[in-house]
């Protein structure tokens, strides 16, 4: 998430309503100036950002803003309830402030409230439908929710939008993937490799629709996956599936035995793990 408050709202000009040079008036300067640098902390800026939106007098449209900054910080700690909090208190005060709605979907889909999240996305659709961001999120929520045929036209419309959005084109691949479209999601894999040689995620999954296919190239893409992001468990995983199916048991069980050693575990792999140690 990007913060969308620019540094420059501390210009004097920019304070609505405080005495000129004041002791309050330079309070306000500070804490905008930390509420909008996206260099401060976290934590720092959600209490700066909190407190000249409650003290610092400003116009609706600023006000918005220094409430847009504070639940962006939220959503950066984990405190996604505090997120919706302020993204709902920047939507009360610019009621077009599609980024705010954008952003609370992101919260609401943090804490599971899909329904709100979806509402979220549609209301920043209709007030920016040119906008890929948010046929982004609505497809990534339903994604992750288990419905990968009503991701794909949110994808494509973000594609169609915008062709060099590598998200869209990744997650559309994983869509893909989970409906059985293969030989889709190589092209849309292939295509984000193309753009960022060094997507390890790409070439795995990549490697996935190929070997579903039964087609060549998978052993380099599994490989490729592993020198770009050697520390990444599912990537050794994958190679020792696809080394167990090609008879290679020597390679299999290496692999497995080093995704085991970074964390991957699954009922399947203990069991592995379990023979291979002889119990």
């Amino acid at each position: 998430m990007r913060r969308f408050l620019p540094a420059a709202i501390v210009a004097a000009g920019m304070l609505s309503g405080l005495p000129s040079g004041g002791a309050v008036a330079s309070e306000v300067e500070n804490l905008l100036a930390l509420c909008s640098n996206p260099e401060t902390p976290a934590r720092d800026a959600l209490s700066a950002c909190r407190r000249v939106a409650e003290r610092g007098r400003l116009d609706a449209r600023r006000r918005a803003l220094v409430w847009l900054n504070a639940g962006i910080a939220a959503h950066t700690l984990g405190l996604y309830a505090e997120a919706v909090e302020a993204h709902g208190a920047a939507i009360e005060a610019d009621p077009r402030l599609s980024t705010a709605f954008e952003n609370r979907a992101l919260a609401y889909a943090k804490l599971n409230r899909l329904n709100q999240a979806l509402a979220d996305y549609a209301a920043a659709i209709s007030l920016r439908p040119t906008d890929p961001g948010a046929y982004l999120g609505r497809g990534i929520l339903m994604l992750n929710h288990g419905a990968p045929e009503r991701a794909l036209p949110d994808f494509g419309k973000a594609i169609e939008m915008d062709p060099s959005l590598t998200t869209a084109r990744y997650n559309r691949g994983l869509a893909f993937l989970q409906l059985g479209r293969n030989e889709l999601a190589e092209v849309d894999f292939s295509t984000v490799i193309g753009r960022n040689p060094r997507d390890a995620g790409a070439y795995l999954n990549r490697g996935r629709a190929r070997a579903a296919q039964g087609k060549a190239g998978v052993r380099n893409d599994f490989d490729r996956a592993i020198a770009l992001k050697p520390e990444w468990a599912a990537a050794w995983y994958m190679r020792g599936r696809f080394f167990d199916r090609e008879g290679a048991i020597d390679e299999a069980n290496a692999d497995f035995l080093r995704a085991y050693q970074l964390g991957h575990s699954d009922p399947w792999l203990i069991e592995r793990m379990r023979r291979m140690s002889g119990q």
